[in-house]
């Protein structure tokens, strides 16, 4: 009897160790089907600043779900925790720089323009305004105690174009041509170009002028003066924004042109300027209360440069009503401006017949005025 109990219990044990055994086995990963990454909507992307800081969507990446398969079964089954690294590289290079765009459990991200741009240019040094070749990857990451990863089957290329960042606080900062014209004085404020108005999103810079023969030069902004990074000559019609010996713009034959610089896309043109309806003014005069309307009015300065910019530094004491400008001591030759409350940059009109606007200003102090009275194009701008 008790060799009949010891069987049976060895039988019972023998039993349980089976089953135990069998509940505590492990699948084992046969296969593995990665990732597809799906195609852009796009090949190519020229990205603009957002407007008002607002960090828009530039687009949507997704891809398939990494599939696994356990002890030679057709059918995947899941994994436990899985995770993707969106990942972005030089193309051609084997992502031997890879940065983390995303990691994420879903099978899909948001590209944010601003964070994008914001990272091709500090992670790979890329010029805004010069397009880049890149290249996208994803990354599975599985497994618990010793993770492992498996690389997406597919990656996907395309071209971007980077903008450089303009902040709302400089928006409206002062850009300066810097050549041969002022001895390439990088300190040198004498030649301050243009807008239309003093609205922040707009980001375009005007200047009609004289460019002397063989006339070599860039344009620095406000925060760079008194330093070599400048905006330089990209070749076609793209300008960069960097510290650099070449890069210069050009002008063969002496003449007027009319030169505009696009912030926002970083581009430019420089196009002939008609002056057969140019007249030279023998004084050009900045009026207001301050001066009595006339009764004392100060006389501008002629560039020796360009005889058809005009400049002054003065202190105002009085802005009541505003201030224009006004040539040979008349009213007859005068410049309103088409919206009064474009301070510091406007465009006045000459001799207007249905309005006679003032600009408006708001503070008593020292100001800097500038107008080119080839287009009505003005600066009234606190000095600092």
């Amino acid at each position: 009897m008790k060799t009949y109990r010891f069987l049976l219990n060895i039988l019972v044990c023998t039993l349980l160790f089976c089953a135990c055994s069998e509940k505590d086995a492990v699948p084992a990963l046969t296969n593995i089907d990665p990732s597809v990454l799906n195609a852009l909507p796009f090949q190519q992307v020229k990205m603009n600043q957002p407007k008002e800081s607002d960090n828009k969507l530039l687009c949507t990446v997704s891809w398939t779900e990494t599939e696994f398969y356990f002890d030679g079964s057709a059918s995947p089954l899941p994994a436990g925790p899985v995770s993707y690294t969106l990942e972005i590289a030089k193309a051609n290079e084997n992502f031997s720089n890879a940065q983390t765009l995303a990691v994420t459990s879903s099978l899909y991200t948001d590209l944010l323009t601003a964070d994008f741009n914001k990272l091709l240019i500090e992670k790979f040094g890329v010029v805004p305004g010069e397009p880049f070749d890149a290249e996208l990857r994803v990354v599975a990451t599985y497994g618990e105690g010793i993770a492992k990863t498996k690389v997406s089957s597919n990656t996907v290329k395309f071209s971007a174009t980077t903008y450089l960042e303009v902040q709302e606080a400089t928006a409206l900062s002062a850009i300066y041509i810097c050549g041969d014209m002022n001895g390439w004085n990088n300190a040198n404020t004498d030649f301050m170009m243009f807008r239309d108005n003093s609205d922040t999103s707009n980001q375009i810079y005007t200047y009609t002028g004289r460019l002397g023969a063989n006339c070599y030069f860039k344009f620095v902004p406000e925060e760079s003066l008194g330093t070599y990074k400048m905006y330089c000559n990209a070749g076609n019609g793209v300008f960069s924004y960097e510290n650099k010996g070449d890069g210069a713009f050009y002008n063969e034959i002496e003449g007027y042109k009319t030169i505009t610089l696009n912030l926002k896309d970083m581009t430019y043109t420089i196009v002939d300027y008609d002056m057969s309806q140019a007249k030279n003014w023998e004084t050009m005069h900045f009026v207001g209360a301050f001066c009595g309307w006339g009764t004392t009015e100060p006389d501008m300065i002629r560039s020796e440069y360009d005889p058809h910019i005009w400049s002054l530094s003065i202190n105002l004491d009085n802005i009541e009503y505003g201030v224009k400008f006004r040539a040979n001591h008349t009213w007859d030759y005068r410049w309103c401006p088409k919206n009064p409350d474009d301070i510091p940059y406007g465009l006045a009109e000459y001799s207007p017949s249905s309005q006679d606007n003032n600009i408006s200003i708001t503070e008593l102090g020292e100001y800097y005025v500038k107008i080119n009275d080839l287009t009505g194009h003005y600066i009234v701008i606190p000095k600092k």
